[in-house]
């Protein structure tokens, strides 16, 4: 008998191997013909329709916590979960899968059948509850992990959590190869390496000192953040400061909120109200998580800086290892050398973001006319003149123009100028928007039907008092500047493409003069050389001219007219290793021909420029 057992273990994990890979193989297939064509289509869509919450955000989060939904989070809320490290939240992985099983076996529990039955069905209701999240990789992994422990369970064979975990890593990587390159699943394997290795170790330190409920909280936080922080900074542009915190205080509410969202999509489709209802009391702690990212992701220094490219990466990396060897060797040597190696690498990097914070929080001078915010591979222009002020994009996220306005003081837009619907220059306006009225918006006259443009213009209709299609020769002032549109025509119809409509603009005065070209290519830079009479006329009588240059220094320019211009000062908004190669050399080097001092957000942060007796006076916060 106990050869025959020995013989059929090793066929049964063998089958459930071949088994997992053909169901990890199609389940994208049926995941589509099931949602799209099946019973989890309409139950998504009653859960959806029945949501109710105290706040949008919060039953979006709701529906993000027990389906994986986040179609309804504002942009601005996303950026601040990121921002806190919060995101998550929103992945459904093992803690979902662990709550779906544990209904199920508390159920089954109650009914006279027998072990076998009880398995297959909690696996049957696993593969349900997947079709209806959908088979993204942090799902996958807790799904096929979870299927691994109760087979392993049900045999009676002892289940470790780590072989559970690396078979479950050799399934899904036979069965797609390409996931070892997904940030999702490297995030989901490493923080349940994490959890799993260095959790345990951390909250027996901790709980010499604290209480072992909060040392166990507090060491998952920091157990999953050191082991994903080589891919979070993939994903960020630093350390978040408050992580730890915003997950300390969030983790406790996870559960409930899960737990009554997911009743309200099983009740739903036969108890609407009560669907409405449970999911309203889900909204109550997903508001409050709502709350912990904004006001973390708001407070001052959310985001510490990191060293960028290769360097940052293998720093991270023997982070990482330096912190599993300390916590988990048996050598006392090895785990001295390996704290000492943490202390140094701290040392290092955190001496260089206090200077680099030192220089971010002292860079501003106090009579600056023009901020180009550093917002990454976008646009945002701040132009400000006898205590009124313009801004010109926004950038493609909201976080990074809402801290450069933030940081600016600014709480009031005379004027709103997007120059066209690219995503890099209209995605941020929710950070832009946010406790920021605005009296004047302008939108380019070019017909542009894409999904933004239409958002973009209900978003502005609601939030200003004044909404203008730009048009050649439309004008106004800002404080002491006269500023006027120099592109396209009314109505666009000489612009061959969104670029060539977006919206140019001069603003003029004693001091100094400033040229907005958006994203307008070698074509619109001719016209408007051509049109020159009407707005350039005899030059600029010796005031000094800054030119943001237009599409973030791409090949497309036409040198005479920069030529013709002569720029002091050519600032390039512009992302860190971007993939479009931008800005060019052949630009850059225009520009320095030209006589212009070129200044870049990608390699000096966000840049200021202020008109001195002396002339112009550029500061820059930084990069990171």
């Amino acid at each position: 008998m106990r050869r025959l057992s020995a013989l059929l273990v090793p066929l049964l994990l063998l089958g459930t191997f071949s088994f997992s890979v053909q169901l990890a193989k199609h389940t994208n297939q049926l995941w589509a013909q099931t949602v799209y064509d099946g019973p989890f289509e309409g139950l998504r869509a009653v859960f959806m329709g029945n949501l109710a919450g105290v706040t949008h955000d919060s039953k979006g989060l709701v529906a993000g916590l027990a389906i994986g939904d986040t179609s309804l989070l504002s942009d601005t809320t996303k950026e601040a979960m990121k921002t806190v490290s919060l995101t998550h939240l929103t992945a459904v992985s093992g803690s979902n899968c662990a709550i779906v099983i544990g209904i199920v076996f508390l159920l089954l529990g109650r009914l006279p059948i027998g072990r076998a039955v009880r398995l297959v069905l909690a696996m049957v209701s696993l593969f349900a509850y997947i079709l209806l999240v959908g088979p993204q990789p942090s799902v996958l992994r807790a799904g096929v992990m979870t299927a691994t422990v109760l087979v392993a369970n049900a045999m009676g064979r002892k289940s470790s959590a780590m072989s559970a975990l690396a078979l479950c890593i050799l399934i899904l990587l036979v069965s797609d190869p390409w996931l070892a390159v997904n940030f999702g699943f490297q995030l989901s394997v490493l923080a349940t390496v994490g959890i799993l290795q260095l959790a345990p170790p951390i909250a027996e330190k901790f709980g010499s000192f604290m209480p072992k409920w909060f040392a166990l909280v507090l060491a998952v936080s920091i157990a999953a953040q050191l082991m994903c922080l080589p891919v979070l900074l993939q994903l960020q542009p630093g350390l978040s400061t408050y992580s730890i915190p915003a997950n300390v205080l969030a983790e406790p509410l996870v559960a409930p909120i899960t737990v009554l969202g997911m009743l309200s999509c099983l009740v739903g489709p036969v108890l609407p109200g009560l669907g409405s209802l449970l999911s309203w009391l889900a909204s109550l702690g997903a508001w409050l998580i709502t709350q912990i990212a904004v006001n973390f992701s708001s407070a001052p220094k959310a985001t510490l800086g990191w060293p960028g490219g290769a360097q940052g990466i293998v720093l991270s990396v023997l982070v990482a290892v330096a912190a599993f060897i300390a916590l988990k060797s048996k050598l006392q040597r090895l785990r001295f050398v390996s704290s000492l190696s943490l202390g140094l690498i701290a040392s290092a990097v955190f001496g260089s973001c206090t200077a680099q914070q030192f220089q971010a929080g002292n860079w501003l001078p106090k009579n600056w006319s023009i901020v180009s915010c550093d917002v990454g591979q976008g646009d945002a222009t701040v132009i400000r003149s006898e205590g009124q002020v313009a801004l010109i994009d926004v950038g493609r996220k909201p976080a990074p123009v809402k801290t450069c306005l933030r940081r600016l003081g600014i709480n009031h837009l005379n004027l709103l100028v997007l120059t066209h619907f690219d995503l890099d220059h209209v995605g941020g306006l929710d950070g832009a928007l946010d406790s920021t009225p605005v009296d004047t918006a302008i939108i380019t006259s070019y017909h542009d039907d894409r999904p933004a443009a239409f958002i973009t213009y209900r978003k502005l209709r609601a939030a200003s008092k004044r909404l203008i299609a730009a048009g050649t020769g439309l004008s106004g002032t800002l404080g002491g500047f006269a500023w006027k549109v120099l592109s396209p025509h009314l109505g666009g119809a000489e612009a061959e493409d969104s670029n060539d409509g977006s919206v140019t603009m001069l603003f003029q005065s004693a001091k100094l003069n400033v040229l907005t070209l958006a994203d307008l290519g070698e074509k619109g830079q001719m016209r408007l050389a051509s049109e020159s009479a009407t707005w350039l006329g005899g030059g600029f009588g010796g005031v000094p001219l800054v030119i943001k240059v237009s599409h973030h220094g791409s090949a497309d320019q036409y040198p005479e007219l920069y030529e013709a211009l002569k720029p002091q000062v050519g600032l390039f908004s512009v992302g860190l290793h971007n993939d479009y190669g931008h800005p060019t050399k052949r630009t850059l080097d225009l520009l320095t021909r030209s006589g212009a001092q070129v200044f870049r957000t990608d390699l000096q942060g966000s840049i200021a420029v202020e008109s001195t007796a002396e002339g112009l006076r550029v500061s820059t916060s930084g990069q990171g």
